[in-house]
């Protein structure tokens, strides 16, 4: 029988936001680390394009074969006091509302307490603790050492509970230890057993959608839930970080990410190679993902929220301004009905609407994911929700209605559900993941964005790291796709594979097993457009030539009643 140990690790002392495993994703303070690395320096960026003349390596693919546990019923409660308590820690009872005899305070070491207790069956459980704190205080559970959870106690002296989600635990004995504790549950959970990732009427909420939009979403569609799709952010104007994985691992990532921010900053070289990549990446058959790290649009310095006052409530108007020209737009900003603030965001939504149509003449679809992270309020979009709504339809419409952009995939991910656009504003719902070290496969994240939407495909944008495919597997937790970051998330200065993230070992097994896509496996989307469009045409011509013989059946119809009429009343008239 395997051992197990599950032990609660006093952390820090620190005032955060708690995350609430399946229901809510309110922060993640190392997000605000990430999203400057992938726009270099002019003059230091080397542009990496050219590969083939580099000797290139080939591997096996790596076959996963996922478990499959059975579900077995199994619910227990411990009492803390019935657990081991030594050093300082003691049981008490003056702390109001607790269960049992009492409960274990004075814990100064993850030592002082622990408890033991026999799980049956290997398989999925929800551990439940009970605790109490005078002072906010972090905690962490870890199984063998291995953190699988954690969550901030409010020092408001009143009992808490904190549910970690679809913890993986072995049959035999777990050992738990924390802080200031009542009791905990144990409870197995069927979710993941459960997961189903199938998706009834998945459709693209612009009517208008190209057949290069439809081909791509039809492709996301009907691949979710079977594999999982590589993508890649590369540095603004560069392939560097797409040539470093096919160097590493011999396959490129099957989609490209790139950025729009400096075309609505002041010029420069990289941003006129950014379309051109992007085309070229799609030429050779890989998928185009695009997000935007939108500068204040005003003073275009900075898209920090505590770095700029942009604020974003002052642009909100009520005014019909989605599909109004510029000038029109300007006029109302002299009549004092919109302010500044809302001219300099239609300026620069048009600004970015240049450079994806562009794309969209060229018969290029796009994933297309702006005002990220909302609800973490690192960028300036993020300061209330309902502004960030407004904001978010004001673009979608511009862009749907007057730019034509009908060429893109919307992709949401401002991560938490009171923040959410609506089923009729987005095609894809997506969570960005930073938590260093993590291989896990995240899929309570996934969970929780199916809890907000059961029809959209489901995506993790961005990442420090790669999650361990045979976590993926194991857990069920088939993204649509996962957004590699770049930058020093990948590399060095020196352009090297930087492995503090993804080692090289973990790129090549990511790259060469049957549960990825990459780019060499995806179809051709020009031939799936052109598909898609010749059924549309027949389906048209049918429902046309319908339509006629309907009009003909009902002409033919209408002229034997008149003549029977004429019959009726001639015979009449002889009577």
């Amino acid at each position: 029988m395997n051992m197990k140990r599950l032990q609660a690790v006093l952390l820090a002392l620190l005032l955060v936001t708690a995350t609430g495993c399946g229901t809510k994703i309110e922060r993640n303070d190392s997000i605000a680390v990430t999203t400057t690395t992938a726009v270099a320096e002019e003059a230091n960026v080397e542009i990496e394009q050219e590969t083939d003349d580099l000797e290139i390596p080939t591997y096996d693919e790596t076959k996963i074969t996922a478990r499959n546990l059975e579900y077995k019923e199994f619910k227990q409660t411990y009492n803390a006091e019935t657990g081991e308590v030594s050093g300082d820690a003691k049981v008490a009872d003056k702390r109001e509302d607790f269960k049992g005899e009492g409960y274990v305070t004075n814990i100064k070491s993850v030592t002082d307490w622990n408890h033991s207790f026999e799980l049956t069956h290997t398989q999925y459980y929800n551990v439940s603790i009970t605790v109490a704190a005078d002072e906010d205080i972090k905690n962490g559970i870890a199984i063998d050492g291995v953190t699988v959870g954690e969550f901030t106690c409010t020092g408001n002296g009143k009992w808490q509970t904190f549910t970690i989600n679809n913890v993986y635990l072995e049959s035999g004995k777990v050992k738990m230890s924390l802080a200031e504790v009542d009791y905990c549950n144990i409870t197995a959970i069927n979710q993941i057993a459960n997961l189903s990732q199938a998706l009834e009427e998945p459709q693209l909420v612009n009517n208008n959608a190209d057949y290069n939009a439809q081909a791509l979403f039809s492709y996301l569609v009907e691949n979710y839930g079977k594999k999982v799709i590589l993508g890649q952010y590369d540095t603004v104007g560069t392939s560097a970080e797409t040539a470093l994985i096919y160097k590493t691992t011999g396959k490129y990532p099957a989609i490209r990410f790139g950025d729009m921010t400096l075309f609505t900053q002041k010029n420069s070289v990289l941003a006129e190679n950014e379309i051109p990549a992007a085309e070229d990446w799609a030429e050779n058959g890989g998928i185009v993902g695009y997000m935007w790290h939108w500068t204040d649009p005003v003073e275009k310095k900075e898209y920090y929220s505590d770095k700029t006052d942009f604020d974003l409530s002052k642009a909100v108007t009520e005014e019909n301004i989605a599909t109004m020209s510029i000038e029109q737009i300007k006029k109302l900003q002299k009549e004092g009905k919109i302010s500044e603030e809302c001219v300099a965001i239609i300026e620069d939504i048009d600004a970015v609407s240049e450079q994806l149509a562009a794309l969209r003449d060229k018969g290029i679809a796009v994933l297309w994911r702006p005002l990220h992270e909302a609800s973490n309020g690192y960028f300036w979009w993020g300061k209330d929700a309902e502004s960030y709504k407004w904001l978010w339809k004001l673009l979608y419409t511009r862009q749907t209605e007057y730019h034509k952009l009908n060429n893109l995939i919307w992709v949401w991910s401002a991560q938490n559900a009171n923040w959410y656009v609506g089923d009729d504003y987005c095609d894809i719902l997506s969570v960005d993941i930073y938590d260093s070290g993590n291989k896990s496969s995240q899929v309570n994240s996934l969970l929780f964005l199916q809890s907000i939407s059961k029809n959209k495909p489901i995506a993790m944008s961005e990442c420090g790291n790669f999650p361990s495919i045979q976590n993926i597997a194991n857990d069920k937790a088939l993204w649509s796709y996962i957004g590699q970051w770049g930058g020093n998330f990948l590399m060095n200065d020196d352009g090297t594979l930087s492995e503090e993230n993804n080692t090289a070992v973990d790129l090549i097994t990511m790259y060469n097993n049957n549960y990825t896509i990459t780019r060499d496996e995806l179809p051709d989307f020009k031939s799936l457009a052109s598909e898609i469009k010749t059924d549309a045409e027949k389906k048209s011509e049918e429902k046309s030539d319908s339509s006629k013989k309907s009009e003909e059946t009902s002409s033919v119809s209408d002229s034997s009643k008149a003549e029977t009429t004429k019959k009726e009343e001639t015979s009449s008239k002889t009577e």
